[in-house]
């Protein structure tokens, strides 16, 4: 049996209560963060005009676009609610996995499973396999830089978990996860600097073309002998590792050791802001931070991706996001790690582009040997009058290795919820959402805007 029928056999035959339960309460924990994010990013101004479109054009259904009155077909809401849900770049990832498995997975799933009035516990399962294969892809090919990861090896995932939910055989499932990893797209890294919002449609394409596979299998198309290993080890990765992807497929999961964003922007740039709160933690409150204009300058050395995302020339709020030197400015000149960090307000302040000029970075490569497995990262604050605050970051919180606590991740679904929900019906919502493997119906879990 090669790597592609394990697979699939894996895919058709594990059932939901052979997962482990410290991996099935990270997904939950998933499906509440990811469900906010996309009520969150459907209201920015780009996704409201997106979805009236959408709306005109496109198919009616029963899938919901979360956070807004929209209902359409599944393939159509499910590439909205990707694209929204990569927004405010809060959406899970998988540093293990090269990317974001949850938001290539989930929206897909969930608007099949309200389309079809499926249960949480049906939506969980294939989210939960659909996930893990994706995952598992991802960890055994070496990431090219500039191609960025979403709607790669995720269209994969996108088309498992569409599949199972339609009750999908070992054998179809077989030429599917082949056909979908032969669908990829080749979206760049370089867009995501420059700000380019395309780049929150590349996780759509998961969507759009995950469930498209699943239509072409059932049409009668076939598929490449092995799309896994052509896409992941030649036209867009390299060095592409079959044996990797089903090494201790069923009894580890990488599910598991997934991560929840804390703040708004790339995940490399944590490791930065968590050195320099290491650095201003001795002073106490952020009131006791010191001034902008006491600052001499900054040091940062860190592993490769922390180095590569060094753009000053920022042309708007996306691109803030992408940027190492940026994060850390805001941070200091807002005096908190928030959204308001990256905001448009933020990119208008020109305290933050002053101190933005006398932040210094690196790439240590010694510390890029040890990524992913450690994220290091090194910061100095060199203020006037020679006192210097010293700030390092080894793992990244919300990493398994520096988990973060269940009351962060609440949080953070609330700050993101209040932009479509009432306290309230976010409240009943997040505990619907952490047991929705409970839910009997799911076109019955209303995501509509209050």
């Amino acid at each position: 049996m090669n790597y592609l029928e394990q697979l699939a056999e894996f895919a058709c035959e594990t059932r939901l209560d052979v997962v482990p339960p410290q991996a099935l309460a990270h997904l939950r924990v998933i499906v509440a963060d990811t469900v906010a994010a996309c009520a969150a990013g459907n209201q920015e101004a780009e996704m409201q005009a997106m979805g009236a479109r959408q709306s005109e054009l496109c198919g009616a259904g029963e899938a919901q676009v979360i956070g807004t009155r929209w209902r359409l077909n599944p393939v159509d809401a499910a590439a909205l609610n990707a694209c929204a849900g990569c927004w405010l770049e809060l959406d899970e990832g998988n540093l293990e996995s090269n990317g974001h498995p949850g938001i290539q997975v989930l929206p897909s799933a969930l608007a099949l499973a309200q389309q079809l009035e499926l249960s949480g516990e049906r939506f969980l399962r294939a989210c939960a396999i659909g996930y893990e294969i994706t995952a598992r892809i991802g960890s055994a090919c070496d990431m090219r830089m500039s191609i960025h990861p979403h709607g790669t090896y995720g269209v994969v995932g996108g088309a498992v978990a569409t599949g199972l939910l339609l009750g999908m055989g070992p054998e179809a499932m077989r030429a599917l996860i082949s056909l979908a990893a032969a669908s990829p797209m080749a979206g760049n890294r370089q867009g995501m600097k420059e700000g380019s919002t395309l780049r929150n449609w590349y996780a759509s394409h998961s969507a759009i073309m995950g469930q498209t596979a699943v239509r072409l299998i059932q049409s009668g198309f076939s598929a490449p002998l092995d799309g896994v290993a052509a896409t992941c080890g030649d036209v867009l990765f390299d060095n592409f590792r079959p044996e990797q992807v089903v090494a201790g497929l069923g009894s580890r999961w990488l599910l598991q050791d997934g991560y929840i964003k804390l703040y708004g922007c790339g995940r490399p740039i944590h490791a930065a802001i968590d050195a320099l709160r290491d650095a201003l933690r001795p002073l106490g409150t952020s009131n006791d931070w010191p001034q902008v204009e006491s600052i001499e300058k900054i040091e940062i050395c860190g592993f490769g991706f922390v180095a590569f995302l060094n753009r000053r020339d920022i042309g708007n709020a996306f691109a803030t996001r992408f940027s190492t030197p940026w994060a850390v400015a805001s941070v200091l000149v807002n005096r908190s790690h928030g959204l308001e960090c990256f905001s448009e307000s933020a990119l208008a302040n020109a305290s933050i582009h002053a101190l933005l000029e006398r932040i210094e970075l690196r790439e240590e490569p010694a510390y890029s040997q040890q990524f992913p497995s450690r994220q290091i990262c090194d910061l100095r604050i060199h203020l006037r009058g020679g006192k210097l605050l010293t700030g390092r970051c080894e793992v990244i919180r919300g990493e398994p290795a520096n988990p973060a606590d269940a009351s962060d991740y609440a949080d953070k679904f609330f700050d993101m919820a209040q932009r479509a929900w009432s306290v309230e019906r976010a409240t009943e919502l997040h505990r619907r959402l952490l047991a929705i493997d409970q839910e009997p119906d799911l076109r019955l879990l209303d995501l509509s805007k209050d």
